[in-house]
């Protein structure tokens, strides 16, 4: 008989492992469901920096607002990068708040929904108030701040045009017709931009999805437009440096046209280039890291309006075609100043090449000069050295020969020699020279040997 093992229980997966970091990054930040009647306030902070206990304070502050609402922590729901929480209210309204942090800013948004069957007409924004919110700790500047409000009507009524300020307005039909958005892209003296949706029969996850895409779109533009200010005091920096760099061109041009090079002037363009190539370093990294961003964030907002999908014959210009004809041209100004400090560091990098290539070349021919001459040294060396050489066999006959002689008087006092000393002293010097040039040559043979071994 066969016996079918049970399955093991399955085990408990690690919080951190990357299965469940995939599962919670995939949930996080997904869009609220919403119901009309709404009022909703949306405020976005930037962060200070990305440091880790900066992201702690954030939570921490949190958690003091939902104190000072007297929440319990129990009533939070909390994210890898978010919490959210949903009360009631006296009187039958309800509360639901939502923090979020992001790479670059934090966020609190504020759901009230008011309560049902109240006496007023269902497309007045006054049906509902705004929720009080109390004063809460603000860490970074505040960079959005809106007021929606959720109405069930698609028609824009005079307490609509009232509620979202003077014209013109823009917007109107978005997901094919099931709902609406009107706005004028303005702040009141409150420095709140406001929005009226019309939800018309949108469900509660499409309409909160609706809402949700219209709150990144002001989020992302003002990301985009954030780094504004500094690239137009950077682009002055940048044109100042073109400005440089085209006249060091012509003026090393000039340099190079010239027949005999100064080495003095071209060691002074290298190093104003150098300091040119450093300034223009810094500048490009200064100005990447946000630029950069922002064009990530320009992709965001592409999508998001995309997502709206709006249409014309509302009697309004649309969001999208607002938006896109004042995004669109600042995002590209970000990515021109890129491409042009690319460009320029490419020019400076080819000009430094240019000049180290004829200094390599002058250091080249002063360098085959002084072969030259080493040349002309090492020939008239060797010419006295062969000199020399000659000399010293004429010089070691001379002392052999002044040995022998002598040699042969001291002989000739034991042993009488025929013409006496003096003149087989002479005829020795044939012999010794013989010997001299035999041995002289031997050993310069020996030496030649043991160099080519």
């Amino acid at each position: 008989m066969r016996f079918t093992a049970p399955n093991p229980p399955p085990q408990a997966l690690d919080p951190a492992s990357p299965i469940l970091q995939s599962d919670r990054e995939l949930h996080a930040r997904i869009a609220e469901p919403v119901r009309a009647p709404c009022r909703i306030r949306h405020s976005a902070y930037l962060l200070p920096d990305e440091e880790e206990d900066t992201r702690a304070q954030v939570r921490e502050g949190f958690e003091e607002v939902l104190h000072r609402l007297e929440i319990v922590q129990r009533a939070i729901t909390w994210g890898e990068r978010s919490g959210r929480v949903e009360v009631a209210l006296p009187g039958g309204a309800t509360l639901r708040i939502v923090w979020e942090l992001h790479t670059q800013f934090y966020s609190y948004t504020t759901f009230h929904f008011p309560p049902d069957g109240e006496a007023a007409p269902p497309d007045d924004p006054a049906r509902v108030p705004a929720f009080a919110f109390p004063h809460m700790p603000v860490l970074g500047t505040k960079l959005v701040d809106l007021d929606l409000v959720v109405l069930p009507g698609r028609e824009l009524t005079d307490a609509m045009r009232a509620f979202i300020g003077p014209e013109p307005i823009y917007g109107g039909i978005v997901l094919a017709g099931e709902g609406r958005v009107w706005t004028t892209f303005r702040v009141n003296a409150q420095g709140q931009a406001r929005y009226v949706v019309g939800a018309g029969e949108l469900p509660p996850g499409r309409l909160g999805r609706l809402v949700r895409r219209v709150v990144e779109i002001e989020n992302y533009c003002h990301m985009i437009l954030l780094p504004l200010e500094e690239y137009r005091e950077q682009v002055e920096a940048l044109r100042r440096l073109e400005q440089r760099i085209t006249q060091r061109s012509s003026d090393i041009a000039a340099e190079l046209g010239r027949r005999e090079p100064d080495p003095g002037a071209e060691h002074r363009w290298l190093v104003y280039l150098t300091r040119d190539l450093a300034e223009l370093m810094q500048l490009s990294e200064r100005m990447r890291h946000k630029l950069s961003a922002a064009s990530s964030y320009y992709a965001i907002f592409e999508e998001r309006l995309r997502w709206l999908r709006e249409q014309t014959g509302d009697g309004f210009q649309s969001m999208e075609e607002f938006l896109t004809a004042r995004i669109a041209p600042v995002h590209r100004n970000y990515r021109n100043f890129m491409e042009r400090a690319e460009a320029l560091t490419s020019q400076i990098t080819v000009l430094g090449n240019m000049l180290r290539t004829r200094v390599n070349l002058s250091m080249e021919a002063q360098n085959l000069e002084t072969m030259r001459s080493m040349k002309t040294r090492v020939e008239l060396q060797l010419k006295l050295q062969r000199a020399v050489e000659g000399l010293s066999v004429v010089v070691i006959t001379y002392y052999l020969t002044g040995l022998s002689n002598w040699g042969f008087k001291a002989l000739e006092e034991f042993l009488p020699l025929p013409g006496g000393p003096i003149l087989w002293s002479a005829g020795s010097v044939p012999v010794w020279f013989l010997l001299s040039f035999w041995v002289f040559h031997r050993v310069q043979a020996m030496l030649k040997r043991e160099d080519h071994d």
